[in-house]
């Protein structure tokens, strides 16, 4: 199922995503579900952030090296 959506851009939002566009050869649906698709990646990987890095830091692990340390 497909949705259509409007949303209002300044124009100097739409100056920019026409410029996008050109620069890239993709349509303006193209790079808009490029960036919402990037948005929802970098959201859930924050909710994971959130939620994992006090679990870590609650068994000691506060850098890359205790990580390193106890998995290998």
């Amino acid at each position: 199922m497909q949705t259509t959506l409007t949303v209002r851009l300044s124009k100097k939002e739409a100056q920019d995503l026409n410029a996008i566009c050109k620069l890239s050869g993709k349509t303006r649906s193209e790079v808009v579900r490029e960036a919402l698709r990037g948005k929802i990646f970098r959201e859930r990987l924050d909710a994971l952030r959130r939620e994992l890095v006090p679990r870590a830091q609650a068994i000691g692990w506060l850098t890359e090296d205790d990580i390193f340390r106890d998995v290998s």
